[in-house]
């Protein structure tokens, strides 16, 4: 299972504004460049965070994005519920009636229980444990072991 673009560029996208102040706004080509996700498509992407209230967005000179919330309030399962809604694996558990099986198809439960699984687990998982995370990462990154 692919996790869908729009959720690792949403994710990236407010693990960035979150390494900022939280009153300064960052510009949409500052994102793109800085995460590289090409800024038509995180145009859109963060649209939808806005229209979540996950982030602010400003227009203008002194415009851009900032977390609209603390980033201890941000789930990635809000991500995945702002831009893309389903991380079902298969087609047929979010459109049943697209199968002609559905109704005798034992496989369908299966897939259903994996994506509510994995939603759960993604509800736990915060943007601030993800900033975290990254910060330890690239504190480290200097360090390395040759085999």
């Amino acid at each position: 299972m692919l996790v869908p673009m729009r959720v690792d560029y949403g994710v990236r996208a407010l693990v960035y504004l979150a390494q900022g102040d939280s009153d300064q706004f960052i510009s949409t080509s500052a994102i793109a460049r800085a995460q590289h996700i090409p800024e038509p498509y995180l145009l859109r992407i963060c649209s939808e965070l806005q229209k979540s209230g996950l982030i602010d967005s400003r227009r203008g000179p002194q415009g851009g994005h900032r977390l609209a919330k603390s980033a201890d309030d941000i789930s990635v399962s809000d991500v995945v519920n702002s831009v893309e809604y389903s991380l079902a694996p298969v087609d047929c558990v979010e459109e049943p009636e697209g199968c002609r099986l559905s109704g005798a198809c034992s496989q369908r439960e299966l897939w259903s229980d994996v994506e509510k699984m994995l939603l759960e687990h993604l509800s736990k998982v915060r943007i601030a444990e993800l900033l975290s995370q990254q910060m330890e990462m690239a504190s480290g990154a200097s360090f390395r072991v040759d085999f």
